[in-house]
């Protein structure tokens, strides 16, 4: 397959994926300020991981979406977390049982 052909199934994919609030995001290794001006809090969290942040040649910043952690991820930490309760206050406690329901996870 040629490169040509294995970028457009890429683009396709990643859109498929990840909706992206355009098609070039899914593959851009970067994104220009003028481009960071555009973008709504949707198309940064849909973003696939941390995007540097250029004006020009120059790396000014980077762009981390924040993605939410998988009920299966928050209950393994949570299972870590309780296991060690003695060594806690009980207002340490119950700070962490308030966390998931904080959390939106319960």
């Amino acid at each position: 397959m040629s490169e040509g052909g294995a970028g457009r199934i890429l683009v396709a994919a990643r859109r498929a994926y990840i909706p992206v609030w355009n098609a070039e995001a899914a593959t851009k290794s970067a994104i220009s300020m003028r481009e960071l001006q555009k973008m709504s809090a949707g198309a940064i969290q849909a973003l696939p991981h941390a995007m540097p942040i250029k004006n020009g040649a120059a790396t000014v910043g980077i762009l981390l979406p924040i993605h939410r952690a998988s009920p299966e991820c928050m209950r393994r930490v949570m299972a870590e977390v309780r296991a060690g309760a003695e060594k806690y206050s009980p207002e340490e406690n119950a700070a962490i049982d308030r966390l998931p329901a904080e959390r939106g996870a319960e």
